[in-house]
């Protein structure tokens, strides 16, 4: 064949292969692939978290605000058997006792990884606990001249801030808190929405804040509630 014969072979080869390209297309119609059965099927994957740094500032919130109420009502409740009186408790007028907040929170953030071994998380709650306890009685006693417990007439007390029994008291609740009940809270917790999560911490917190700016300028004080020097 000769070479102008040659080309005008390749020449129809080429357009009929343009011409089948384009005639599916100005219809559109797609040429159908295969499929590639290693690419991961995207329907599959999670949607994405949430911020995770978020959801533990309010869980550890959350825990403050319940401990602190519940340290609240436990007081309240010991004064009646002892007493047969009502007693609001605490350096503030509120419903609750920072004391045991701030005490759930940092035994929850220095034991929650040892949550399994209870005699170790008892041991480390009653150091904990003591320390944390004399360290506030002491701070109220010295800035504020305010005594809100006294174990002077306790057995192995230091003065009066803490004794022997306190700290078995924190050794007992602090393996209660890390080994069970900061568990069973958490996962209440998350079964809210985050919007309730939300409004719930805001609104405690509003209120919480509004409680100490009163108590700082006239702290709650009274028989069964402060104590003297």
């Amino acid at each position: 064949m000769f070479p102008g014969g040659i080309f005008i072979k390749n020449f129809v080869i080429i357009m009929k292969k343009f011409l089948f390209r384009h005639s599916f297309l100005s219809i559109g119609y797609t040429v159908p692939m295969k499929k590639n059965q290693s690419q991961p099927d995207f329907r599959q994957l999670c949607p994405p978290e949430q911020n995770h740094m978020a959801n533990v500032i309010s869980l550890l919130f959350f825990f403050y605000f319940v401990t602190s109420i519940g340290g609240y009502l436990w007081e309240v409740i010991i004064f009646l058997w002892k007493d047969g009186t009502f007693r609001n408790r605490g350096f503030l007028y509120g419903p609750w006792l920072p004391v045991y907040g701030v005490g759930a929170v940092v035994f929850y953030l220095l034991f929650f990884k040892i949550k399994n071994r209870p005699v170790s998380v008892f041991l480390l709650s009653t150091l904990v606990g003591s320390g944390l306890e004399l360290l506030i009685g002491w701070s109220l006693d010295t800035f504020w001249g305010l005594r809100y417990w006294d174990y002077s007439d306790y057995p192995y007390q230091l003065w009066g801030y803490i004794c022997l029994y306190s700290a078995l008291g924190f050794g007992i609740a602090g393996m209660l808190w890390i080994c069970l009940l900061s568990r069973l809270l958490k996962m209440l917790w998350f079964k809210f929405s985050g919007t309730f999560r939300c409004a719930f911490n805001t609104l405690l917190i509003l209120l919480l804040l509004l409680d100490v700016s009163a108590a700082l300028i006239f702290p709650n004080t009274g028989i069964g509630i402060t104590f003297s020097s």
